[in-house]
């Protein structure tokens, strides 16, 4: 691999490895929740600097390993057939971790006993995972699709699509503010990810054409474009329905200024060099086993906490290394036992 490409794989696993760890922080509890999460006083929140870390570092995560997803498929654009083999390893990932999961929390038959009856229900359920973490591999499975369609289309109507779909999810929360339908701000609904159908794919073209310049255009607008969008977050945004779907007065992913940056943080990883690092090249490698095996652990930090006395920095900090630790250990053992495409 010529010098320049390889510099570029390498900042996109440092991105891989630094929201590795951000969802686990997600998935752990939000860090020092501001008045924001609370249904009496929301309306008295300030911004302030666990705000910026909770909405912009640790809800970046999931955005950010979409984005990576399509911006690697679309380097090497499948056939039909090379996107039914990466649909059908996205579907055994989710069928397999899911009811893993499931089958953790609850035992085989009381599992059973929670998948719903009633369609509309059974429809979310599914959509979400199983009411799992998991949701993660539907909206790649749609996401896909998208993309490997969109590497058909010539690039300004890419980038057409990609600001028409920001627009869409600009649009949702105001949808589900008038509606109430739950679907419209899911953090599991597969629209909230579409723009980073388009993203990845006219990325990925920039990357290839070696056209640095513009991909750092496309970057610094779309820093700017996050900084501004970020605005509606704090003020068309707020509103006590949300509470309906997330533990705060927000939309967790419909929001435009988490499009923007995490499409301006993918072209900080392409645009500049970064140095090889093993440490971090362990933690990319690792990565989808962190976000498949840390749903496992979580419910320990409550027993943490209790027995280790921990204070509100030690309760934040000391499980989020204890989750991290397990998995990566898991990540590590897990293939002698399963299919190494189960775990990496």
């Amino acid at each position: 691999m010529p010098a320049a490409s390889a510099g570029r794989v390498v900042g996109i696993d440092y991105l891989r490895a630094a929201f590795s760890v951000a969802v686990v922080g997600v998935h752990l509890g939000y860090v020092f929740p501001s008045a924001i999460f609370d249904e009496q006083h929301y309306a008295e929140h300030t911004f302030g600097w666990s705000d910026f870390l909770n909405f912009y570092v640790l809800c970046l995560a999931v955005p950010a390993f979409v984005l990576i997803s399509t911006f690697l498929y679309a380097r090497k654009p499948a056939d039909a057939a090379g996107l039914g083999r990466r649909l059908w390893r996205i579907a055994r990932l989710l069928v397999f971790w899911s009811v893993a999961l499931q089958i953790f929390r609850y035992g085989g038959f009381e599992a059973v006993k929670h998948v719903p009856r009633d369609s509309k229900e059974l429809a979310l359920y599914l959509l979400r995972g199983g009411n799992t973490y998991y949701y993660f591999f539907v909206d790649l499975i749609f996401v896909t699709v998208v993309t490997h369609g969109a590497t058909r289309l010539s690039s300004p109507a890419v980038w057409g699509l990609f600001a028409a779909s920001t627009l869409m999810v600009g649009v949702l929360p105001m949808l589900h503010r008038e509606t109430h339908n739950l679907f419209l701000a899911l953090n599991a609904n597969p629209f909230n990810f579409v723009p980073f159908a388009f993203a990845g794919v006219g990325l990925a073209r920039l990357s290839a054409a070696g056209v640095d310049r513009a991909l750092g255009r496309v970057g610094l607008g779309c820093l700017t474009l996050a900084a501004a969008s970020a605005i509606l977050d704090w003020t068309a945004y707020v509103d006590p329905v949300f509470f309906q779907v997330n533990e705060y007065a927000l939309p967790a992913y419909t929001r435009p200024s988490l499009v923007f940056l995490a499409v301006a943080v993918v072209v900080l990883a392409l645009r500049f060099r970064w140095p090889e690092n093993a440490v971090m090249r362990f933690m990319a490698v690792h990565s989808l086993a962190v976000y498949c095996l840390h749903p496992f652990f979580v419910d320990a930090k409550q027993k943490m906490v209790q027995v280790l006395h921990l204070n509100p920095a030690g309760a934040a900090l000391v499980p989020w290394a204890v989750v991290l630790a397990l998995s990566y250990a898991g990540s590590v053992v897990l293939p002698a036992f399963l299919r190494p495409e189960l775990v990496r």
